[in-house]
């Protein structure tokens, strides 16, 4: 009897493969970002080292299996597939509070060498599978299928996607999913081994589901992991939702409020509530319309309403944090305010009041999306929405009495990016340092102005506070700034680069050596490889890099990350499901000069990119507009991405399962090495556009390589 007749499993197997993959990826994903505060280095850390080690797996399962073996291998990692998950996401929490407690700080190598080790299991096994479902449909067919094979994964991709960013994550918490995606996976595949007479391994696979149904239901496992987080604080709040996680603490008397792990507010903070209200307000003789940017947790409403003011707009983009501010107003007050729920930017677009106050009460710019609102195009945006008189101010980390090179290129940074629109830039280091800014005159004279406007407080006042120890400490700061250093920029964010320098300054590490052992790694194996995996190569590193490059630059444009990181991977995966698959289909002769014109493709979409930058920032455009703009630009490169493993696969001549595993290795080391080189060394270093034009640079030499061998 011929095996393969009563054994079709191939497709809903490798749709189903693609299905886990992505919803696993998308929750490790946003997991990661809250573990390391939001930082989008942390998507192509991941990224990287996921298709690192999927690629490994591919490489590992071309060795020969014998026809029975491979179908029961097939079941028994599938199988496994279906509980991966779940351990990966417990393991994640688990392990990195014991390896790294509160308090001590992780960097970039860390982060790359226990996300390496924790996504080790599933990776390397859902690379094992997909050479094994290529080998067996091409097996069964009589026909290369491998890009079939790649494409039935990628729908499951799109399908995984679809399901998740609409529905899972909307409805249910993240171990919710993960249940969910348990009990699917498992019926499945039980389904799949009965079908081919395997009972044992359908048998096992239901034992391990009731046992991990049982924990699941007998524990509130999201609670569990959450609590690691805050350890010595009382969890009274918890929200897991697109937008991150948010959590409420209590610590003795003291309330704290975070967001992605990151402390937003905390009460009985009188300083700094007072600070960063007074400084500003006690500047403008008559403030009478204020807008207020996220803070009102810690209660700065109720500082401003110590003055004759008439209107505050108060604008936050977090609903939970909406849902927050009935308990935190005063009810007795009797100024009028208006909470927007918006991002600020997309606010002021469409906004057309004008304001005498603004106080920006954000976090420092540590992540891409929080640096928008300290960008030179912000500034401009604002200075819009300002009466001529009006005063605005933001805060970054005291500076101390001590500050390194990096430290003192920041505060130059935004210090010189401010001072290109308003006329006056005062610095007043206290808690934090206060930057204010003005076209009129700005004075350091806070508690001699808080008497003369008579307005009461606790710590802002001639009691506590001394004017001429403000103005001292503010002079040897002016002393240090650099008026040389550029300006920070939506797509040159070069305050968030000096960010990152600086944490990077934290750690003992020379950060060349990583990068040297990425190339000598990748290099050994792109060398080794004949001309057609070379290009392979080249298309998956510039394929998932400019996928990157579009997720940070969405992130610039509208700054929700954290909710559409998964829409725009599933968008990807839906190019390379229709590239791979209609390829060979659509295209006549499949040969070289095929391939080389794809690689061409590539290397054009990537020295097109930045002036499509430069469009999105000299043009205005409904949001609209730009979001079929970012769908077509991801459909395009995922399509000629798969195009060209499609066809690299059809025009290589050897056996099935050493092509699949070849094509598909060299594909993911291709993205990998693209993913860990553009976030952690090209972003820092060359920004956004010279990074892209280096991929496009580096695809068209492959091209012309190929064209040169036919």
């Amino acid at each position: 009897m011929n095996i393969y007749n009563n054994i079709k499993m191939v497709k809903p197997g490798i749709i189903l493969l693609g299905f886990i993959a992505i919803v696993t990826q998308i929750i490790i994903l946003r997991e990661f970002l809250t573990l390391f505060n939001g930082n989008e280095l942390v998507i192509g850390i991941i990224l990287a080292n996921w298709m690192l080690l999927t690629g490994l797996g591919s490489y590992i399962g071309r060795f020969q299996l014998r026809k029975i073996s491979r179908v029961r291998w097939i079941l028994i990692f599938s199988g496994f597939l279906a509980f991966l998950p779940s351990i990966t996401v417990l393991g994640l929490h688990f392990f990195w509070h014991t390896f790294f407690p509160a308090g001590m700080m992780a960097g970039i190598i860390h982060v790359f060498y226990y996300s390496l080790f924790i996504l080790s299991p599933f990776c390397i096994i859902s690379g094992i599978l997909f050479t094994l479902f290529a080998k067996e449909e091409s097996l069964r067919t009589g026909l290369n299928r491998i890009g079939d094979v790649y494409a039935w994964e990628s729908l499951g991709s799109l399908i995984g996607g679809i399901v998740l960013n609409f529905f899972l994550i909307w409805v249910f918490s993240t171990f919710q999913s993960l249940f969910i995606l348990m009990i699917l996976v498992a019926l499945i595949i039980v389904f799949l081994s009965i079908r081919s007479k395997h009972y044992l391994i359908s048998g096992v696979i239901v034992f391990a589901t009731l046992i991990f149904s049982f924990l699941f239901l007998r524990n509130n496992l999201d609670q569990e992991i959450r609590k690691l987080a805050f350890q010595g604080q009382t969890i009274t709040y918890s929200s897991d939702s697109p937008f991150g996680i948010f959590v409420i603490t209590q610590q003795e008397e003291q309330v704290n409020y975070y967001e992605n792990n990151i402390l937003i507010e905390a009460s009985g903070d009188i300083i700094s509530k007072e600070e960063s209200v007074h400084f500003t307000m006690v500047q403008h003789q008559n403030p009478k319309k204020i807008l207020v940017l996220s803070g009102i947790i810690s209660g700065i409403i109720d500082e401003v309403s110590e003055y004759p003011v008439n209107e505050i707009d108060y604008v936050e983009v977090n609903p939970e944090i909406i849902k927050l501010t009935n308990t935190n107003l005063n009810p007795d007050s009797k100024i009028k305010l208006n909470i927007i729920e918006k991002d600020a930017l997309r606010f002021l677009k469409h906004n057309e009041k004008k304001y005498d106050v603004v106080l920006i009460n954000l976090p420092e710019p540590s992540t891409i999306q929080l640096n928008r609102y300290y960008t030179l195009e912000f500034f401009q945006l604002l200075k819009k929405n300002l009466n001529e008189d009006a005063v605005v101010s933001l805060s970054v980390s005291s500076s101390g009495n001590y500050m390194n090179n990096e430290a003192k290129k920041m505060i130059s940074i935004i210090y010189s990016t401010l001072k290109s629109e308003f006329n006056n830039v005062l610095i007043l280091p206290a808690g934090k340092d206060y930057l204010l800014a003005s076209n009129e005159k700005l004075s350091y004279k806070i508690a001699e102005k808080i008497e003369q406007k008579n307005i009461p407080t606790k710590y802002v006042n001639s009691f506590y506070f001394d004017d001429e120890l403000l103005l001292s400490r503010s002079k040897q700061i002016m002393e240090q700034i650099d008026l040389n250093v550029p300006l920070n920029k939506d797509f040159s964010p070069v305050f968030y680069q000096s960010q990152i320098k600086l944490w990077m300054s934290h750690f003992n590490i020379r950060y060349w050596i990583p990068a040297l052992l990425i190339l000598l790694f990748s290099g050994f194996f792109f060398f080794k490889a004949g001309i057609i995996y070379k290009g392979v190569f080249a298309a998956g590193f510039a394929g998932t890099t400019i996928e990157i490059v579009l997720l940070l630059a969405f992130q610039v444009i509208f700054g929700y990350i954290y909710a559409v990181a998964g829409i725009i991977i599933m968008i990807f995966m839906g190019g390379l499901a229709f590239g791979s698959y209609y390829a060979t289909r659509y295209f006549k002769d499949i040969e070289k000069k095929l391939f080389s014109r794809l690689q061409f493709g590539i290397s054009i979409f990537a020295f097109a990119l930045p002036v499509l930058f430069i469009l999105f920032k000299s043009v205005e455009m409904h949001d609209g507009l730009i979001l079929v703009i970012f769908v077509i630009l991801l459909s395009v490169i995922s399509f000629l991405t798969g195009a060209i493993f499609s066809v690299a696969s059809k025009i290589s001549k050897s056996e099935y399962g050493i092509i699949a595993s070849n094509a598909y290795s060299l594909d993911l080391l291709g993205a990998a090495t693209g993913a860990l080189l553009f976030t952690i060394y090209l972003i820092p270093l060359l920004g956004f556009g010279w990074s892209v034009i280096f991929i496009g640079l580096f695809n068209f030499l492959i091209a012309i390589l190929i064209g040169l061998k036919q």
